[in-house]
């Protein structure tokens, strides 16, 4: 679907507006076949780049062909906040235009008003947008921090359903730390590329701040998680080891009473049968293994 907004800077609101005008933003979700090749044959853009702006796997970059620059970003998918989608951002003399597979919530906001959003000032758009894709990741990265730090407080009395939850957890900063850094990669090629107001230069220079504070986070956040694993880890091995200890012993304790009153039973003449004392010498001679025993053990333990 492709959408038409214009704001110029002595109007107060954006307007939806039916056709294309000069200094609007052309606002395109989902697009048809037909309309990438609207957009290819009336804007002269190129295909290859909006069909990048699609892929949902799609690395963060800007290129620059003529006087068009295109902005591939990752972006927080409205659908499932553990997904990152992507979005493709043009800067032209006549237009800006955002491309992306599902409309984002921050789209929402300029649309509805929420956030001024003058049409006729690309440049100022541009910081705009990437300013809102900023604060989504850094909502939802304080989130999972918070998430974890949790899980480490009580690590204690973590179960399965926990360690599923931060293996959960542990994926999706995977994938932010990848977007935050190819994103700060952009910021800077941005920054060398595009001329920028002082005050604007500033805002760009902020963003890249912010994207590096975001990673570290996430950084802090997955070595935290692999902390918390390897904790629980020798935590379940120390206990498995003091199972199979103590299971080996009670085997053993319970296997010599059963090899000494198996010889005994044995239906041949064997030695001092017939005396009267007879099951109460047995009964030492097992009492005497088993101190022997457990004097071996506690010596193997020191």
């Amino acid at each position: 679907m492709i959408s038409f907004y214009k704001r110029t800077i002595k109007e107060k609101e954006l307007k939806k507006i039916n056709n294309f005008e000069k200094g609007c933003w052309i606002n395109i979700i989902d697009p048809t076949k037909k309309e990438l090749d609207y957009l290819i044959e009336e804007f002269d853009l190129d295909e290859q780049n909006l069909l990048s702006g699609l892929d949902p796997n799609e690395i963060p970059r800007v290129e620059f062909d003529d006087k068009t620059v295109y902005v591939i970003i990752t972006i927080i998918s409205p659908a499932n906040k553990e997904e990152v989608h992507t979005c493709l951002i043009i800067i032209t003399n006549d237009f800006i235009l955002t491309l992306c597979r599902n409309k984002p919530e921050f789209m929402n906001d300029i649309i509805e008003g929420r956030t001024e959003f003058i049409t006729t000032q690309k440049l100022k758009c541009l910081l705009t947008l990437l300013s809102k894709i900023n604060k989504e990741f850094e909502k939802e990265t304080n989130s999972i921090v918070k998430l974890v730090s949790s899980k480490k407080k009580s690590i204690g009395g973590l179960n399965e359903k926990d360690m599923n939850i931060l293996l959960q957890q542990e994926n999706i900063l995977n994938s932010f730390v990848s977007a935050y850094y190819h994103t700060n990669l952009l910021y800077d090629r941005i920054i060398k590329n595009i001329r920028f107001y002082e005050q604007d230069k500033d805002i760009i220079e902020d963003l890249i701040i912010e994207a590096k504070q975001g990673l570290d986070l996430c950084q802090l956040s997955l070595k935290t998680i692999t902390n918390i694993r390897n904790h629980l880890e020798i935590s379940l091995s120390t206990k498995l080891n003091k199972v199979i200890t103590l299971l080996t012993t009670l085997t053993i304790f319970i296997s010599v009473p059963a090899a000494v009153s198996g010889l005994y039973g044995m239906n041949i003449v064997l030695p001092f049968q017939e005396h009267n004392y007879i099951f109460y010498l047995v009964l030492l001679t097992i009492i005497m293994i088993w101190i022997g025993l457990l004097l071996y053990f506690r010596k193997i333990v020191k």
